[in-house]
């Protein structure tokens, strides 16, 4: 995802991830961080997250099998909206949802060329 800016993995507990968002939009750069705390996944079905601080956050992938070496993935997100962008708001959604979008169709690539 081009606004992910880094994702670290806290070595004394490996269920948690320090993320940090950086992106330019609407003719500002945007920074956010958050704490989130990976749940435990459902292997072959599902991975999910939620935020404990920093930008609200909580989300969840999920895998459908479609064949026996492929799947369907889906892609959960919601979020709060922060103070600064609020003016925003309305093109936000559509945004997100065109970042995600590409995001996973790079991810599809990647995974048919793994």
């Amino acid at each position: 995802m081009p606004f992910i800016s880094s994702v670290k993995i806290l070595e004394d507990k490996p269920d948690l991830s320090k993320w940090s968002l950086k992106y330019k939009a609407f003719g500002r750069d945007i920074e956010f961080s958050w704490l989130a705390r990976n749940m435990q996944p459902i292997p072959n079905q599902k991975i999910h997250w939620r935020s404990l601080e920093g930008l609200p956050n909580r989300g969840a992938v999920r895998f459908f099998p479609k064949g026996p070496s492929s799947c369907i993935v889906e892609l959960t997100v919601s979020y709060e909206v922060p103070q600064l962008l609020v003016p925003f708001a309305s093109a936000l959604k559509p945004f997100l949802e065109t970042l995600l979008r590409r995001g996973l169709d790079r991810f599809a690539t990647f995974a048919k060329s793994y």
